[in-house]
């Protein structure tokens, strides 16, 4: 059991070691993971229909394509939408398919195979992709 912990802190070791520390402070608009696909996909065609929305980076071939869901690409959306008027009082609300966060949805953490693998067999387990979903670092 002694050794599995070992493994297990190593592992996170290694994974926090490879980025570095920063302190964020800011928020951001993202889609919120509780609603349903089609109220979020509602939400984001109304927002692309406006010019003030930032629809192109979604789009195939794109920086913000991948990963290719309707939460990401929504959050891309909003944030986008958000940041450029809050100022002017736009809220994140989006028909309710949207939450502030003080995490800086950039620094996700997705697991590589590789790593997902590792630290599966370390736990006997599957783990999934995003089992450290919007880590601060």
């Amino acid at each position: 059991m002694k050794s599995f912990w070992s493994r297990i802190a190593i592992a996170l070791l290694f994974i926090t070691a490879t980025f570095s520390a920063k302190a964020e402070f800011g928020q951001w608009c993202v889609a919120d993971s509780q609603i349903p696909d089609y109220v979020t996909q509602a939400a984001l065609d109304w927002a692309c229909q406006h010019d003030e929305a930032d629809c192109f980076k979604i789009q195939p071939n794109q920086p913000c394509f991948l990963p290719n869901t309707v939460k990401d690409h929504a959050s891309v959306v909003f944030n986008s939408y958000y940041q450029r008027y809050k100022h002017m009082g736009a809220d994140c609300y989006f028909s309710s398919a949207a939450i502030l966060t003080q995490r800086d949805p950039s620094k996700q953490l997705y697991l590589d195979p590789f790593v997902n693998n590792y630290l599966s067999s370390l736990m006997n387990e599957d783990l999934d992709p995003f089992v450290f979903d919007y880590l601060m670092i």
